[in-house]
């Protein structure tokens, strides 16, 4: 009789173990699902290209710090990878055509020898010219940060579309 309770118990008990471990599989799923569509752009990648992705995706684990979110301020993205250096990517690149900025302290070049004077004045955000280099006085408002500056910058843009 105790081994037909026994056995009777554990064919009740099979059920609720398939739907439970059916659920650990739908929640897998979802998830897989959610990365694949979150990382499709790095998952389409090969090469190069993914390799590089990785390198920089290591050198942000290593110091998130690099990280800078402006997507509010400019809809970009920055990697401020060291003091007077900084790289702003374009959240969307298709509405803009300063996908990518490059902006560096502009002392080490005046010191030696660069005439800010002679380059263009940084204009308003959005109205960068590709391959232009610009000067943003020390104390002026970024758009980019859309905060004052601690010293001169050079920035020039890159329009990759």
């Amino acid at each position: 009789m105790r081994r037909l309770s026994l056995a009777v118990g554990l064919l009740l008990c099979l059920p609720l173990l398939a739907r439970a471990q059916d659920t650990r599989v739908s929640e897998a799923t979802k998830e897989l699902q959610r990365v694949k569509a979150e990382y499709a752009d790095v998952l389409a990648l090969d090469g190069v290209s993914k390799d590089e992705i990785l390198a920089i995706a290591r050198l942000l684990r290593a110091k998130p710090a690099m990280a800078i979110d402006r997507t509010r301020e400019s809809g970009e993205y920055c990697l401020k990878s060291g003091p007077g250096t900084m790289t702003h990517y374009a959240a969307d690149a298709t509405k803009t055509r300063e996908d990518i900025v490059y902006e560096f302290a502009a002392e080490p070049l005046v010191k030696a020898g660069l005439d800010l004077q002679r380059l263009a004045s940084l204009p308003a955000l959005g109205k960068m010219e590709a391959g232009q280099w610009y000067y943003l006085p020390e104390g002026t408002v970024d758009p980019h940060h859309q905060h004052v500056m601690p010293g001169a910058t050079l920035l020039i843009a890159v329009d990759v579309r």
